[in-house]
């Protein structure tokens, strides 16, 4: 368990932008950065960073948080695991308590699994420099390939012993189990015991997730067999989805920023020889096509695609037809054709940084117009086959998302298909239609009465203008439930929400107002004040998160140094953490009143008559449920013909509705006029 003084130092030296930005590609905006985020399928920017809150929010599917909350939703990490990703990158020396018998037990498999693939890297990466038969057939093969030593080193590349069960044996004595290491797809386990590893004399290439832990593993076996595959990769595992991952993302994801494009190759040794002649911004997708996870892990850091094909490649028509899926996502695509003979492997080896992008430069072409002529090459003069080619780029061009860019190829098209532009034009937009009716079941907002399909948000239950305003360029969208509140909520869950946002927000601060009889002026804490006043009428919050965080406020607000929302957002349980940066950045509840403000004034100046509201908007809605519940009750009592019963529910109806016109009217008018 790590301290609290070293936790707090975590938290203070942990910066939000410096974070995210080693995930999300970031743009300024007013106060604040925005970019895609990386947790949907996001198309326009939607993630923003506050560098003054030192927080996040994606207002599109409302994850966000604390530098922590980010790393351990991106990377599956749990909390104590993402302080020590985040110490470790701020060089911060990390102090543990003794962990407790139960929470060893309880330890996250999942992080062993990671723990499990670096020993295994560090066991392959050994083998390969300090064995004589690493040296001898591994480390002879990269070098064969004109791999340095230290570009070895950089992508940890490795062997693995011919033996059966070499690696699984070298485990098994360091202590990790052999359940593990067959779940992770290190070890394979048959019938009658039988026991081998997964990689055999083969040369091994790690597999990085984006954050730099090691997922996979690719083997490349050197002995010519026509039995044995060529390659063997890990299995889909816990931790590894193949169509989530793109090799070398992360080591080329600062220089695809930097470059603001991303080159894609086909295989491992692709990127490292063009690594190794300094191009930096370039992943694999190891020779499948590209999904969707791929393609989005690319939007982060740039829009800018460019595929480089072997000049004589048999499978690039193929291949073509699969980045279809890369002008969908809106990326702009451009294809090299490298000369004949060479692939990024070889042609890298043979090029300076500067001359490989001089090549590139001269030879990439649009990827529209080379597709429409590599097909045209085709089809000669065979009408039946130039119309089926027509309709494929057609619907090549329905898929781009941006109208303007499709009028630029229609035209450009037009002119090598030498069709008339109107067909063209009119063909897309029925192209268009059908991928419009084919998505629509996918989308939560096609019926206004649908349930959110968003993981853990609910529509907004409030009145459009019942909004409290959040500060900064980040904008406002409607309310969405914290993840962690699986219960149904009640009809009272939003006002006590409400109560919820001034308590962490403003929790430590004094309101100011003027007594009615002595017009001296006074003092109350929010969070004292929210307290009494639920304490007057012996109400409790039902929420149990709710409360147990207005009870800690309130144990602490009269503290020296006492800040709610640093405290709450920074708090050692997640959940409490989790939701105070969501009520922070979301809006919620807001008085009516504040439109009668000629003057515009800020949310604290204005916090007694906005907290005031908050407490009788929300005593306001119980009484209301009561009411609703004792009119439903009259009427049973009615149908029954129960007179007596119904004369106490009618005269209990009546006080209720006298103590909510009177009492709570006549506060309302009153104290929220008072000026302060």
């Amino acid at each position: 368990m790590i301290d609290n003084q070293t936790v707090e130092r975590i938290q203070a030296a942990a910066q939000i932008y410096e974070v995210v930005s080693d995930f999300v590609s970031l743009r300024k905006r007013g106060v604040s950065w925005v970019g895609l985020c990386p947790f949907h399928e996001d198309k326009t920017p939607s993630f923003y960073v506050s560098p003054a809150k030192n927080i996040c929010k994606c207002f599109a599917c409302g994850e966000g948080g604390t530098p922590a909350h980010f790393i351990m939703k991106h990377e599956q990490m749990s909390y104590p695991e993402a302080l020590k990703y985040l110490a470790k990158k701020y060089n911060i020396e990390v102090h543990e308590t003794e962990l407790t018998d139960e929470q060893k037990q309880a330890h996250n498999e999942r992080e062993a699994l990671f723990i499990i693939n670096g020993f295994a890297q560090k066991t392959f990466t050994d083998q390969l420099f300090i064995s004589e038969e690493g040296q001898n057939i591994g480390l002879s093969y990269f070098r064969e390939r004109g791999f340095r030593e230290d570009i070895i080193k950089k992508f940890q590349l490795g062997y693995a012993f011919e033996q059966r069960d070499a690696f699984t044996q070298t485990a098994l004595k360091a202590g990790y189990k052999q359940a593990l290491l067959e779940k992770v797809g290190l070890t394979i386990v048959g019938d009658n015991n039988y026991v081998a590893d997964r990689f055999r004399g083969r040369v091994m290439f790690p597999v990085h997730s984006l954050s730099g832990k090691i997922v996979a593993f690719g083997g490349r076996v050197l002995q010519k067999d026509a039995k044995t595959a060529k390659y063997v990769n890990s299995p889909e595992s816990e931790i590894y989805h193949k169509s989530n991952e793109l090799y070398g993302i992360y080591p080329a994801r600062q220089a695809i920023v930097k470059q603001d494009k991303c080159f894609l190759v086909e295989g491992y040794t692709d990127v490292i020889s063009m690594h190794q002649a300094g191009i930096e911004n370039v992943v694999a997708s190891s020779g499948t096509a590209l999904t969707l996870g791929q393609i989005q892990l690319i939007r982060r850091f740039t829009n800018n695609v460019t595929v480089l094909y072997d000049g004589d490649s048999a499978g690039i028509k193929a291949a073509v037809r699969g980045i279809d899926l890369l002008l969908e996502a809106g990326l702009n695509i451009k294809i090299v054709l490298l000369p004949e003979g060479e692939d990024p492997d070889s042609f890298s080896k043979k090029q300076s940084a500067t001359t490989f992008h001089d090549y590139i430069k001269a030879h990439e072409e649009d990827f529209v117009q080379f597709k429409t002529g590599l097909l045209l090459k085709d089809a000669g003069n065979d009408p039946v086959k130039k119309a089926h080619i027509i309709n494929e780029i057609v619907a090549t061009i329905a898929l781009i998302p941006e109208e303007i860019i499709r009028l630029v190829y229609v035209k450009e098209c037009s002119r090598l298909l030498d069709m008339d532009e109107r067909v063209l034009v009119r063909t897309i937009a029925q192209k268009r239609q059908e991928l419009l009716l084919r998505r629509r079941p996918e989308t939560p907002y096609n019926n206004p009465n649908a349930p959110s399909v968003i993981a853990g948000a609910t529509r907004n239950p409030l009145p459009k203008n019942e909004t409290a305003p959040i500060d900064g360029n980040i904008p406002a969208k409607p309310w969405h439930a914290t993840s962690q509140q699986q219960h149904a909520p009640s009809p009272l869950d939003p006002y006590e929400r409400n109560l919820l946002y001034y308590i962490v927000r403003y929790g430590e601060k004094n309101m100011t107002y003027v007594d009615d009889e002595t017009q001296e002026t006074l003092f109350v804490n929010v969070t004292e004040s929210i307290v009494q006043n639920l304490q007057e009428d012996e109400l409790e919050l039902a929420n149990p998160l709710y409360k147990s965080i207005l009870d800690e406020a309130f144990a602490h607000y009269q503290e020296e140094g006492f800040a709610a929302e640093h405290y709450f957002q920074n708090h050692p349980d997640p959940t409490i953490s989790q939701f105070a940066v969501d009520i922070s950045t979301n809006k919620y509840i807001e008085s009516k009143v504040h439109s009668k403000h000629k003057k515009v004034v800020t949310e604290e100046e204005k916090l007694l008559e906005l907290v005031l509201y908050a407490v009788l908007n929300y005593k306001d809605a119980i009484l209301k449920q009561q009411m609703d519940d004792l009119t439903r009750q009259i009427a049973e009592a009615e149908a029954g013909q129960d007179t007596e019963k119904l004369q106490q529910l009618v005269a209990q109806l009546t006080d209720l509705w006298r103590k909510s016109k009177k009492e709570l009217a006549l506060h309302l008018r009153e104290r929220i006029i008072t000026k302060i």
